[in-house]
């Protein structure tokens, strides 16, 4: 299996960085931080300049495996979803007939209820 040679993401983000960094001291226009701190150089080496991993080999039953796995995810997530959806609108029902028979039983209380405070 052949994996996509594309840029890496530590470098993209090392990038991003840097420009915002240059921005944002542009737009600062103040004192500007001395960037050759040796703490800021460690930062900048541990977030943005390290190597990537090397990817370990994977079969096919393991990309198989995964996507299942995915799959799965994604259907507990959706199931999930639509549970919740059917408790707020079980609730939500509930709340309309609680003020229903709220205003059947007192007019005056029905209207003490949905009268806003501070209005």
């Amino acid at each position: 299996m052949v994996l996509s040679t594309r840029i890496p993401a530590t470098l993209l983000r090392a990038t991003q960085a840097t420009k915002a960094i240059k921005k944002a001291a542009n737009a600062r226009k103040g004192p500007v931080q001395d960037a050759s701190n040796p703490r800021y150089e460690l930062m900048k080496q541990i977030l943005f300049y390290q190597q990537p991993r090397e990817l370990p080999d994977v079969s096919e039953e393991d990309i198989e495996r995964h996507m299942t796995i995915l799959r799965a995810e994604k259907i507990f997530k959706m199931t999930a979803s639509s549970k919740r959806r059917a408790d707020r609108a079980r609730k939500f029902d509930a709340m309309e007939k609680a003020y229903e028979a709220l205003a059947e039983a007192d007019p005056r209380l029905f209207e003490a209820a949905c009268h806003k405070s501070g209005t």
